[in-house]
């Protein structure tokens, strides 16, 4: 019968990206670098997976990643050891060795590599890639069809750093065969590790049969760097937005913008310029979200017009038809149908219900100092420009509120709310 433990390689000391905290643990479209990997092994083993780790980076990881085994790899001693501290915890008659640093691997590669490892009944068997420029990667040395060894770049000799043909360090193979060999992978010499790729060499030497699979060289690239980090950022941006635009959103500067990686969009929405879009946001179909706005954990509903530069916070919902213009913010708040709140507003912690207009500089003033307290506004009200709501406060059904007023207490259904000093002119008195 066949079962497939996943081992996800997360040891290594993040020294190259110069971040405060393990790379791994990066936001990455929304989601920590290593999640994007964890997601992927989840699918191919449920539970069964185990990520080896290092002492420093165990408590970050352990905090977003669940029902995972962890294992510690002390000392830094290569790809082989690493494998080696999992060898208690794996159960299953078959290993699948991911990286936690290379996010961009899909789950059809995986199903690929895993449908041709049992189909040809090979001992192991990897992905490789083809690249123009090879410089940093283990090749893979093919004669006469069959998979010889893998040579790590410090080992090149002037032939093999012509092949074009570069390892990824994903495999998958028997658990038996896999730690009866890499136990006899020798130190690499020049950087004290050892190297789990070997093992394809020492498996021909024992005429084990192996193989390999191709993929496309994006789905390869490692996060090493800050470069390396918005590379693959970049082409993961490209793959969210030209998902969408095969559904019908329309981006008018795609590459202006920026997806969450659980970003929805519906149909025939236009989404303008320097847009950020960011995690558990939905945006319904026949809205238009204009330049420089931004929405984090927000829902808006059908034909709603949003921005330009309005910034949409977490927890808030615009109902159809709606209208969030420039310079709004709003924040923990279910808007209504047909509401307009046009520009230079400020709505925290408000209920509003249909038909209202909010107008120009109108604020809810929510927080006293100590705690945060609600505005209701309802039906039909109409809010004058330049006004000020001292929540807890409730404006009943079509009511209004004049101009320039702060309004300090509940507003009657019906009623118009007028809060104003007299005028005073005084005449302006020189001295000579």
């Amino acid at each position: 019968m066949f079962s497939i433990t996943t081992v996800i390689l997360a040891a290594g000391k993040s020294t190259r990206f110069k971040a405060t905290s393990s790379k791994l643990v990066y936001p990455l479209c929304g989601l920590p670098i290593i999640s994007h990997v964890y997601a992927i092994a989840k699918k191919i083993s449920g539970k069964k997976v185990i990520v080896v780790c290092n002492k420093d980076n165990i408590k970050e990881l352990k905090s977003i990643l669940k029902e995972c085994t962890f294992v510690t790899q002390n000392l830094q001693k290569g790809t082989a050891d690493a494998i080696e501290q999992a060898k208690k915890k794996i159960k299953s008659n078959n290993v699948l060795v991911l990286f936690g640093d290379t996010p961009l691997i899909t789950l059809s590669s995986i199903r690929k590599l895993i449908k041709n490892y049992l189909s040809s009944k090979v001992k192991a068997s990897l992905i490789a890639f083809r690249t123009n420029k090879p410089k940093g990667y283990g090749r893979l040395v093919i004669k006469n069809n069959a998979l010889e060894e893998i040579v790590e770049e410090i080992n090149l000799n002037n032939y093999q750093k012509k092949i074009s043909l570069c390892n990824s360090g994903i495999l998958i193979a028997e658990k038996k065969t896999l730690f009866e060999n890499t136990k006899n992978i020798k130190t690499n010499i020049i950087k004290k590790e050892r190297y789990l790729p070997d093992i394809f060499k020492l498996l021909h030497i024992n005429k084990l049969k192996t193989n390999y699979i191709e993929c496309v060289e994006d789905e390869m690239l490692g996060i090493n760097t800050l470069e390396d980090y918005n590379k693959v950022q970049s082409i993961l941006q490209k793959k969210y937005i030209e998902k969408f635009i095969n559904l019908g959103v329309n981006f008018l500067k795609p590459k202006t913008c920026y997806l969450s990686f659980d970003t929805k969009i519906e149909q025939n929405v236009i989404i303008e310029s320097n847009v950020t879009i960011k995690e558990k946001t939905i945006i319904k179909k026949d809205s238009i979200i204009k330049s420089n706005s931004y929405l984090e954990g927000v829902t808006i509903g059908e034909n709603c017009n949003i921005g330009p530069s309005a910034r949409i916070r977490p927890n808030s919902i615009i109902d159809k038809n709606s209208k969030v213009g420039n310079f709004v913010e709003i924040k923990n708040s279910k808007i209504g149908k047909k509401v307009s709140i046009a520009h230079l507003s400020y709505v925290g912690d408000a209920d509003v219900g249909n038909n209202v207009n909010i107008g120009a500089g109108t604020i809810t003033c929510n927080y006293d100092g100590n705690k945060k307290h609600k505005t209701v506004i309802k039906d039909n009200v109409f809010i004058g420009s330049n006004s000020s709501l001292i929540a807890p406060i409730i404006l009943e059904a079509n009511s209004k509120v004049g101009a320039g007023s702060v309004i300090t207490k509940n507003i009657p259904k019906g009623s118009l709310a007028l809060e104003r000093s007299d005028l005073q002119i005084l005449r302006n008195k020189r001295t000579k």
